[in-house]
């Protein structure tokens, strides 16, 4: 998902407008366009200037950046903020894997404005540098309806600020120390142990664990997250470590295929372990002491852990929570799931069987014939593909309804996470 950044309201104010649900008015059909003057506030020479400017940095695939003016046939000045969110990022969503699109939107008619980043972009391009960019660059021009003048101002001001922070990004090999081997037990032990929490707002609900005097953050994300999200455990490739004193360590560690390419750099390597932005830190120094807590920790928990799979316990459903509208029927809070053997039971009754994939924490439940669960309505040939997680510290099983299985096209599995209490010890 794309991140708010900042509306400009009236006279070209900086202020901040809630969104609001956006009236039914002329939608657009996403095109691979540069700049789209629906105002028609720019002149074809206008045009072409911009669309050079921006075409350079898609040709050097360092940001996708699209211009977009837009009036009352598309929206409100109330629900303009949620508009463009919600309807104009298609416009500029970047490389797949950099998610480095930037939507510059702007209304003459409501004297608006609203840059949306891409995640990958805001980690070189800051809601604060953002901010500056408005209104040392755009705004004044604008107030003198000199709209291209600040329209180009700005723009070459976000292309010099972008370039200029991507030509600075830095990372270095800390595999001698911080050992692949290392990095993935970490990763697993958050999965296992941890609890979702937001740290940034560059993605949503990261998998975490609170050590003594540190926390551990995985990211990022791919799409917008809730609860654990339905991804494999090497999805998770961006380990951020913060000490007692909000100091961050940010390392990078990927496979042969990832997903998100968010923070890897060209000359990264599959299989290596980088700290990014060290500056003038030490790995021995900075970065030992705190992989020497976390493996004492993590082997004092797990001498302490409880042994038993998921499967060995029944549960109670507790909470559910759903990303998508709602088209199935309503479940019961104290719905009863157990595993016994290969059946599954519901409310203590046979209702099918099910397989697990140990390796990449997938459960599949078939039904019985004439029968479906409750919490989701479609099936992937004859069965539905869930990630489970058990968190063994708060004594939970989370079943988080696939949206892809792999080897086939994208499926869609209507249905929510259902979060799962032990019903008996």
């Amino acid at each position: 998902m794309r991140n708010l950044l900042y509306i400009i309201v009236c006279c070209f104010l900086s202020t901040l407008v809630v969104g609001q649900t956006n009236p039914n008015k002329n939608q657009f059909v996403v095109k691979k366009e540069r700049v789209i003057d629906y105002e028609r506030i720019f002149s074809d020479k206008e045009i072409q200037q911009l669309d050079s400017i921006v075409n350079d940095l898609w040709q050097k695939g360092i940001a996708e950046i699209a211009i977009i003016t837009i009036d009352e046939r598309h929206t409100d000045k109330d629900h303009f903020d949620q508009y463009v969110f919600n309807n104009l990022t298609g416009y500029a969503p970047g490389e797949y894997g950099k998610n480095n699109g930037i939507v510059i939107a702007i209304s003459k008619q409501f004297r608006l404005m609203r840059i949306e980043n891409g995640y990958g972009i805001e980690k070189i391009m800051s809601d604060e540098a953002t901010k500056k960019i408005i209104e040392k660059y755009f705004i004044p021009k604008f107030k003198d309806d000199n709209y291209f003048e600040g329209t180009r101002s700005g723009l070459d001001a976000i292309v010099s600020h972008v370039e200029k922070k991507v030509q600075q990004y830095n990372y270095t090999d800390a595999s001698s120390i911080f050992l692949p081997s290392l990095f993935q037990k970490i990763r697993t032990f958050v999965l296992e142990n941890g609890t979702p929490q937001t740290f940034r707002n560059l993605d949503n609900d990261n998998p975490s664990y609170n050590f003594t005097s540190l926390d551990v953050f995985l990211g990022p994300a791919r799409k917008q997250a809730f609860i654990l999200k339905d991804f494999l455990e090497t999805d998770y490739y961006e380990m951020t470590i913060r000490k007692s004193d909000g100091k961050d360590y940010q390392f990078i560690y990927f496979g042969e295929h990832v997903p998100e390419q968010t923070f890897i750099k060209k000359n990264m390597h599959a299989y290596r372990v980088y700290w990014l932005d060290p500056g003038d830190q030490l790995i021995p120094q900075d970065v030992w002491p705190l992989l020497y807590q976390m493996e004492d920790e993590m082997t004092q928990h797990s001498a302490s852990s409880n042994p038993k799979k998921f499967t060995d316990y029944s549960w109670k459903l507790k909470q559910e929570f759903y990303p998508m509208e709602r088209k199935y029927k309503n479940i019961d809070r104290n719905d009863t799931i157990a595993f016994f053997q290969d059946h599954v039971f519901i409310k203590g009754e046979k209702k099918g069987a099910f397989d697990i994939n140990e390796n990449k924490r997938v459960l599949s439940i078939k039904m019985d014939d004439g029968q479906h669960p409750s919490f989701a309505i479609f099936k992937m040939e004859d069965r539905y593909y869930y990630r489970y997680h058990f968190n063994k510290t708060e004594q939970k099983l989370y079943l988080v309804p696939l949206d892809e299985k792999e080897g086939n096209d994208l499926i869609s599995v209507e249905g929510c996470t259902l979060v799962f209490e032990i019903l008996e010890q």
